[in-house]
């Protein structure tokens, strides 16, 4: 009985560290999907012209392609009992952050994009580039 009573324990450890092993990885794709909307967004918001901005956030989003939607896959692909409940919720957190924070931009843009259609255009594109890595 001792012996499998230690047994389960070690068995329950070890799927404890397993799932802490995946908190570490969802944390630090969490923070790399962090940094990126935060560099995505200073391009547009730095620019001297909102419409280079844009153009400049657009490459800078396309060279990040495929590197963000296989994060994103990896964030898909996880169940819930292989990370915390604290990770879960501070994932679901910064995700909807970010996909308000790179919408926002129509809205601070709206005058420039009611002014001009082409970076109404180049705009839109970009936020729905961006909230398609959400829908893989």
């Amino acid at each position: 009985m001792l012996k499998r009573f230690t047994m389960l324990v070690l068995l329950l450890a070890c799927l404890s560290l397993c799932g802490c092993k995946k908190d570490a990885d969802i944390n630090s794709i969490v923070t790399d999907l962090d940094s990126f909307t935060t560099e995505l967004l200073k391009k547009v918001e730095s620019a001297p012209n909102p419409s280079a901005g844009v153009d400049d956030a657009q490459k800078y989003f396309d060279s990040r392609k495929a590197d963000l939607t296989a994060k994103m896959t990896t964030l898909k692909g996880i169940r819930g009992y292989q990370v915390s409940e604290d990770t879960k919720n501070k994932m679901t957190r910064s995700l909807v952050d970010d996909a308000k924070r790179v919408a926002g931009l129509q809205m601070k843009y709206v005058g420039a994009s009611m002014r001009d259609p082409a970076f109404k255009a180049k705009l839109e594109k970009l936020t729905k580039d961006y909230l398609d890595l959400f829908r893989l």
